[in-house]
């Protein structure tokens, strides 16, 4: 398991020691097979493309009108779905804006001790809120659960995936590659040129499937046998569930 971290602070000194702390507690846990990402960014605009990604964030800023607690309340908004943690020294963020649901304080300085915690925590958060899918395409980097795909074609020199909401994307990948990092109990590959998420299909007629959205994609009678075996597995287990 992997687990990633944003560090946002406008105090080059405080970011610095951060990284300093972070690295220490990333290679102490490499020792038990952990494996701990961080990213340091010196202002919300650069952090914002890719904020969907991290499982913590320990954020100040303090050198702007939109302090942390503005930053760490917009992040939220928008469907971060990370623990905010607001560490801080020149502005108490407590004192300031009183409890804030989803938020936690820490003050400034912080010890090694401290980000075995935050480390802790973002594990904790992983766990809780499950992996996201990496989707990069030549206008951007998005980041989607794994339900909200609903199927991924190729088209061209790119894959076009499909998602909930009427949304799309151009990812610049391979489909064999994008396929294995989905979550292979809920997707299957149903031809060269097309992987379905299964927990989208809304019917099934000779060699075809209706999604969701109201695509049907076809396959091979070739592969018939192995593709209905494959499907009425899924749908079992999904009734057991149930």
């Amino acid at each position: 398991m992997a687990v990633f971290i944003a560090v946002l602070d406008d105090d080059p000194a405080d970011r610095k020691q951060s990284e300093r702390l972070l690295s220490r507690e990333r290679d102490e846990r490499a020792k038990d097979g952990e494996v701990i990402y961080y990213d340091l960014y010196g202002s919300e605009e650069a952090m914002l493309p890719y904020f969907m990604k991290y499982d913590l964030f320990l954020i100040d800023v303090t050198k702007t009108t939109r302090d942390g607690m503005m930053v760490a309340v917009d992040l939220l908004r928008r469907g971060a779905e990370g623990k905010m943690i607001l560490y801080y020294d020149k502005i108490d963020y407590r004192r300031k804006y009183g409890d804030e649901e989803g938020i936690s304080f820490l003050q400034k300085p912080l010890w090694q001790r401290d980000y075995k915690k935050i480390v802790d925590a973002a594990i904790l958060a992983h766990q809780s809120r499950g992996s996201l899918v990496e989707l990069r395409g030549d206008k951007g980097t998005l980041y989607v659960k794994n339900e909200e795909i609903l199927y991924a074609t190729v088209q061209d020199y790119y894959v076009a995936v499909a998602l909930s909401g009427d949304r799309s994307f151009h990812l610049l990948c391979d489909l064999s590659s994008f396929y294995y990092s989905l979550d292979q109990d809920e997707f299957m590959v149903l031809s060269k040129n097309a992987v379905i998420n299964m927990g989208h299909v809304l019917s099934s007629s000779g060699t075809s499937f209706r999604m969701s959205d109201g695509a049907v994609l076809k396959y091979s009678i070739f592969d018939k046998k192995a593709i209905t075996k494959r499907y009425a597995e899924f749908a079992e287990r999904k009734r057991e569930k149930r």
